[in-house]
């Protein structure tokens, strides 16, 4: 214990004496003189970045498939009795020509027989337009007779009321002629007592006879009037019986006019009845038409079907019947390729079409289907089709068609549908046309304006060197829009008028002082060539 104590103290003292040896040191040390030092310039290739036109391509590779394939297939079954003679794998047929020809002879027969059955409807519908304009007809005189009718009975009425009046008159005359006569026959009858009792007296002599005599006229003028009313009577009842026979005819004939306006309005009833049964009757009768139409128009067809025409100049691909063949409706024929023009489906990943429509940044797409064909020309993509693998061709001319529906599950992809006119047209030298199954190379363009173009090799890992205005290294991040070739498209990180270092440097270290090289001496210049606008 005691030898541990004595080792702590020795440890101890010597530390003690170590730190005072080093503050007397630095309070004896003389101030120590800093000399100012500076990196030496490293000399650096620049560009000035300015923005330019920049054309954007990508290739991708397709097959060459037609634009259009006819599935000829047959639409009504018979006997195959002619087969055009180019109608053969590889063969060509021009449009409009007949490629096949089945029997039409049943078809031609129904069809006539069809004809026939329209014409007998047609008859039938005139017919019944006749018999109706007859009824009408018949139904204006029914009632210009009803109205004649009419006039008639009130005309006989009219008539009626002066006969009648005038009977009256006749029948109160012969009621005083009664009454007159009975008068006279009572003075009669007076006169003849009085001749009685005059001539006892005459005969006794107590009168003069000319007083019996006197009154013997007086009794015959008394009996000419008995007579003279009698015979007036006799012709007033006459006169009577005669105005009630006028009577009885005017009230016959009222009854008569009335009897026919009865059957003028009966007749006028059965033809209104008969004229609302033709709406119907010609309605049935014009639906017979019109089926009768329709299956004619059928038949017509059917007809027409028998002879199988090329609605397009095309090259025949496959060919499944011959002449002699029995086919039913539906049988496939032939399939021809149109001749007009090819499709591509060129497979693009989608950064790739990013960086094509990099262009329309800021603008606003409508990928609507009534709007792709407007879409597809404001894109405003060019391409070029070249066959792989036959030496050399010539790059064709296409046209951006469409963009594919999806994208592909597997190579997650997306088909951009480019289109060839006229394939087989002014085909030039050793070239090949652009046959179904060729594997083609496709390029597809745009062109950018404005873009801010840089040397691949400019680019580090994400990342450029820029000589900022107190000529001293900054390390910039960037985004690249695109890569074509030894160009690179910035989208951002770089802006108009800065200096770009083109070159590599080791090391690298930010803010380190920089010389462009035509500030340097000329034995430091690269004699390698510079992309343009490098310094």
């Amino acid at each position: 214990m005691k030898k541990f104590l004595k080792n702590f103290v020795i440890f101890a003292l010597m530390i003690a004496l170590g730190v005072g040896i080093v503050v007397l040191l630095k309070k004896t040390k003389n101030p120590l003189e800093h000399q100012a030092t500076e990196m030496a310039a490293r000399p650096v290739s620049v560009m000035t970045v300015s923005k330019q036109n920049f054309e954007a391509t990508v290739t991708a590779y397709g097959n060459v498939e037609p634009a259009s394939v006819l599935q000829g297939k047959s639409q009504v079954s018979g006997k195959v009795t002619y087969v055009h003679p180019s109608l053969k794998v590889g063969g060509s047929i021009k449009a409009g020509e007949v490629v096949t020809e089945i029997d039409p002879e049943d078809y031609q027969t129904s069809l006539e027989q069809t004809q026939a059955d329209l014409a007998a409807s047609t008859s039938q519908l005139a017919q019944l337009n006749q018999e109706e304009r007859n009824v009408r007809q018949a139904l204006s005189v029914a009632e210009e007779n009803l109205k004649v009718a009419q006039a008639n009975l009130n005309n006989v009425r009219r008539q009626d009321a002066p006969v009648r009046k005038n009977n009256e008159y006749i029948q109160k005359n012969l009621n005083l002629s009664r009454k007159n006569l009975q008068i006279t026959q009572q003075n009669l009858a007076l006169a003849q007592k009085e001749q009685a009792r005059l001539q006892k007296l005459a005969q006794q002599r107590l009168i003069a006879l000319s007083q019996v005599e006197s009154q013997q006229q007086q009794v015959l003028q008394l009996e000419q009037q008995v007579v003279g009313q009698q015979q007036a009577i006799v012709q007033m009842e006459q006169q009577l019986s005669q105005q009630d026979q006028s009577e009885a005819k005017q009230d016959q004939s009222v009854l008569q006019q009335q009897q026919a306006i009865l059957q003028q309005q009966q007749q006028v009833t059965e033809l209104q009845g008969q004229l609302k049964t033709f709406e119907s009757r010609r309605n049935s009768a014009n639906a017979q038409v019109k089926r009768v139409e329709q299956q004619v128009k059928g038949q017509k067809t059917n007809l027409g079907r028998t002879k199988v025409t090329m609605p397009f100049s095309a090259r025949i691909s496959a060919v499944h019947v011959e002449v002699g063949s029995v086919v039913a409706v539906g049988t496939a024929l032939f399939e021809a390729d149109n001749n007009a023009g090819v499709e591509i489906r060129a497979e693009l990943p989608t950064q790739h079409l990013q960086a094509l429509l990099a262009g329309l940044k800021g603008q606003t797409l409508d990928y609507s289907a009534a709007n792709m064909p407007a879409l597809m020309q404001s894109l405003n993509l060019q391409a070029e089709v070249k066959i792989v693998g036959a030496g050399e061709q010539e790059q064709r001319s296409a046209r951006v068609d469409r963009l594919a529906e999806a994208i592909d599950p597997v190579s997650r992809t997306l088909g951009v549908v480019v289109a060839v006119d006229q394939p087989y047209d002014n085909v030039v030298g050793q070239q090949l046309p652009l046959l179904k199954g060729m594997y083609v190379e496709v390029t597809l363009s745009a062109l950018q304006n404005d873009a801010i173009v840089i040397p691949r090799k400019a680019v580090h890992q994400g990342r450029v060197y820029v000589m900022n205005a107190e000529q001293r290294l900054e390390i910039r991040p960037i985004t690249i829009q695109s890569q074509e070739g030894e160009q690179v498209v910035i989208a951002s990180g770089l802006a108009v008028g800065e200096q770009l270092i083109v070159n590599d440097l080791i090391p690298v270290i930010p803010s380190m002082p920089l010389l462009a090289k035509n500030q340097a001496s000329a034995a430091d210049k690269s004699a390698e060539p510079q992309p343009e606008g490098v310094r």
